[in-house]
């Protein structure tokens, strides 16, 4: 088949072909992935069964977007449904299968309709607290928490969990105290149907400005000192997070880790994101120039560390790490 599905076909056989014609030569596995849960679980079941050149403006904006609003799913949600269905229509006017696309029509709400989520940071004792379980030693001097000290150091450096996940003893430079964020572990499916996931390491990160070497602090350096001096073997291949045999740990095995170092030290807190927010707050109540944070946590522009972070009262941050 060289274009797209006849006009007269189904929604469920159009956007599966797209898909996979169209958008996975062009996107990251991941971002690939993401489409396609978007597809096969916001789309299809509700409108799967339409005649492609029968879909109405009225159908996507009751059946997709007002639906998913109602459901309680995010602004990002939506706006992903919109936007696969958008360049859906759109390639079917190109090659000229329709006359017109139904998405012209149709009206994404506005993010201000959404609840935005608090902030959730650690306090400067919470922090303390938290270096000083992830640390903690057993009766025979062995580590309670395996992954304790990378812990620790993913806190003093604002890495996100893929980044995390995907670091090589490569990567790290302790002599001249950086290290070099250049690839990222996701979760994909093997494009079969089959919903089990496997992790793949990307070699490139979430946005270009995510490629970045960030400057170690005194506390991130003894912390990777010490996972060095306990679990490098030699291999500057092997990745700096790793089961007892050596195979990739998992966004669901590192959370559960990090759960278990909050629970111990009585922390009100779940998941790895909490880490790199509070080392994004630390730094803003230390008095840090925003370009710089933006630079060092890797996002693409200077507005997005402005709109996750500067809303946060600066009093309040303050009292974060005034203890630390």
């Amino acid at each position: 088949m060289d274009g797209l599905t006849k006009a007269d076909g189904l929604m469920s056989e159009g956007l599966r072909y797209w898909s996979d014609k169209y958008k996975k030569p062009t996107l990251k596995p991941s971002s690939y992935d993401r489409l396609m849960q978007t597809i096969e679980y916001q789309i299809i079941p509700y409108i799967g069964n339409y005649m492609i050149q029968k879909v109405s403006t009225d159908d996507i904006q009751d059946s997709i977007i007002n639906r998913m609003q109602k459901q309680g799913l995010s602004h990002s949600s939506i706006k992903k449904a919109y936007e696969a269905l958008n360049g859906f229509f759109r390639q079917y006017v190109v090659e000229q299968k329709i006359v017109f696309n139904p998405m012209v029509g149709v009206i994404l709400p506005s993010k201000s309709q959404f609840n935005t989520k608090q902030l959730q940071v650690l306090s400067g004792d919470e922090m303390k607290k938290f270096i000083s379980v992830a640390a903690q030693k057993l009766k025979k001097g062995e580590c309670r928490y395996r992954y304790g000290y990378g812990l620790i150091f993913v806190l003093y450096t604002g890495l996100r969990e893929g980044e995390a996940l995907a670091l090589q003893y490569k990567h790290l430079d302790l002599k001249n105290r950086k290290v070099r964020i250049e690839q990222n572990l996701v979760m994909v499916t093997d494009g079969s149907g089959n919903k089990k996931r496997r992790p793949l390491i990307q070699r490139s990160v979430k946005t270009e400005a995510g490629v970045r070497e960030i400057p170690l602090c005194d506390i991130a350096l003894e912390a990777i000192s010490n996972h060095i001096a306990l679990y490098y073997t030699g291999n500057d291949e092997e990745y700096v997070f790793k089961t007892r045999t050596g195979t990739h740990l998992t966004p669901h095995n590192i959370s559960k880790a990090v759960n278990q170092v909050f629970k111990r030290a009585k922390i009100d807190a779940s998941g790895m994101h909490i880490l790199r927010h509070s080392f994004a707050s630390y730094l803003f109540a230390k008095g840090l120039e925003v370009k710089y944070i933006s630079k060092i946590l890797g996002h693409s522009s200077i507005q997005i560390t402005y709109d996750t972070y500067v809303h946060t009262d600066f009093e309040q941050l303050k009292q974060i790490v005034t203890a630390i």
